[in-house]
């Protein structure tokens, strides 16, 4: 149907409008506008799926950011377990990632502070414009522009912008304890692994020293046997004795590359770095703990970071209610602008404003109500979390306390068991050379002294690893001279 008027185009225009909502309403199974429907992908979205179903995707053209890998470093000395704790605290990537947050919680801070002083912005614009009335006449072309200055600032928001403060300090403080946790889990690391190794070399030379001694029986042995003292079996013993020190001492040497790797890793070096190291000394004991156990537990629920981490996470939780609950009362705001209008040559117009502006929430649809509810409850939450991390923390270092302590006793008995292996070894050996004993006795003398060798060296890296790990649950970073309470 057309309705006559003036002119055709009219009629056709009419006709249009009535299919096109033809089209949209008649259509039941449309589900976007009419000329959207037209094409179905006109910015080739699925050309980025040109992989079929069951292959990876991928992307020739893609440039994702690389990584920068570690770069080499050349020890020229051995080093101690101080050197490369401070070496790995400069230079692993894990303690870089805690100080970068740390510096950008600095900066939310400044954020929240900031909102204490006024908003000024400057705009600026420039039109040309036309337009046509409807008898046809042509309104001359306008050429105008304006710039206008603009201050606001919140003079009353019941403690809204202090909240928002308080909530950037206390994240200020989390990623301090954060970082400092970090400092501690990467000072944990190296000494474990700076022990690790240390003790799988100490028992490369202790197998490289069996390996020494099974060959002089060996050869003793075989001397024997041609003298007419000794048969072939005692030959025969010795042989599977040294191929048994010699499989020892490859296994040990190929753990000790692998320890090797992992300590390069956490000094935030490529694993094919290699760091020379001062020997264990495995006659010496572990320095004894002279503080009660209450008294490091004490010191650690208050000093280790994950605690303290949590108890700020208190503080961040009690900044956001009390921000919650100034979201829903009255804002008062001051604000002032002044600006010039100019217009196709003629003299400027001047305008400013000076207004107050007041805000008072009546109704959200219960956002600030529930938004209320949620910070209260987080807030319980932190502190159930701050109780749950106290425990933790209390039964880790009693355990590592226990563990250290037991540690050390085992490493002096092993002490004892290699001088007396050392000494029976000794005695048997030379009974065999005038033939009062056998090779038998002797391989057993020789595996005796290996395996007490073996349990002095772990015993003893042990007691270190656990002192370690005392350190790390008292908040500490690294091997302590001295713990609290007194002399370690």
């Amino acid at each position: 149907m057309c309705i006559k008027l003036n002119s055709a185009e009219f009629c056709f225009r009419t006709f249009s409008v009535w299919a096109l909502l033809w089209m949209l309403l008649g259509s039941q199974s449309a589900q976007a506008a009419p000329l959207d429907m037209l094409i179905h992908d006109p910015f080739d979205t699925q050309g980025w799926v040109k992989a079929p179903l069951g292959k990876p995707w991928q992307d020739q053209h893609l440039q994702l950011p690389k990584a920068a890998l570690p770069g080499t470093h050349t020890f020229v000395k051995p080093q101690s377990l101080a050197a490369l704790t401070n070496y790995a605290l400069a230079h692993n990537p894990q303690t870089r990632v805690a100080y970068l947050n740390l510096q950008a919680s600095a900066a939310g801070l400044g954020v929240a502070e900031s909102a204490w002083l006024p908003s000024i912005s400057l705009s600026d614009s420039a039109v040309r414009s036309q337009s046509n009335t409807t008898a046809g006449f042509s309104i001359p072309i306008i050429n105008s522009s304006s710039a206008s200055l603009s201050l606001s600032y919140v003079l009353l928001d019941f403690g809204l912008r202090a909240a928002q403060k308080d909530a950037a300090l206390a994240q200020l403080y989390i990623s301090g304890f954060d970082n400092n946790s970090a400092l501690s889990k990467v000072a944990l690391s190296v000494t474990q692994n700076y022990y690790q190794l240390i003790g799988e070399q100490a028992l490369v030379r202790a197998y490289l020293q069996t390996v020494t001694e099974d060959k002089a029986n060996l050869d003793a042995a075989r001397l024997k046997q041609h003298a007419g003292m000794a048969t072939i079996a005692d030959v025969l013993q010795a042989q599977s004795a040294l191929a048994q020190a010699r499989a020892q001492w490859i296994s040990a040497s190929a753990t000790v590359r692998s320890d090797q790797a992992a300590l390069a890793s956490s000094c935030g070096l490529p694993s094919n770095n290699p760091i020379p190291l001062v020997p264990l000394n495995t006659h010496r004991l572990p320095p004894d703990i002279t503080p009660s156990v209450q008294s490091l537990v004490q010191h650690a629920t208050q000093h280790n970071p994950t605690v303290q981490a949590a108890a700020a996470q208190i503080l961040s939780s009690r900044a956001t209610l009390r921000e919650d609950q100034a979201q829903g009362l009255p804002t008062l705001s001051a604000s002032m602008s002044a600006g010039k209008r100019f217009q196709n040559g003629l003299e400027p117009s001047q305008n400013w404003a000076i207004g107050f502006s007041l805000k008072v929430p009546l109704f959200t649809g219960f956002h600030d109500s529930y938004q209320i509810q949620q910070a209260r409850r987080q807030e319980r939450s932190a502190r159930a979390s701050l109780n749950q991390e106290t425990q933790t923390i209390a039964l880790t270092v009693y355990q590592d306390y226990q563990t250290v302590m037991g540690a050390r006793s085992a490493a002096a008995a092993a002490q004892l068991a290699v001088t007396s292996a050392q000494a029976s070894l000794a005695a048997i050996r030379a009974q065999y050379k005038v033939g009062l004993s056998t090779m038998l006795n002797l391989l057993t003398a020789q595996a005796t002294l290996t395996t007490a060798e073996q349990t002095r060296i772990q015993d003893i890296t042990t007691a270190y690893v656990q002192l370690a790990n005392l350190a790390n649950a008292l908040g500490m970073i690294g091997l302590p001279k001295t713990l609290p309470g007194g002399p370690a």
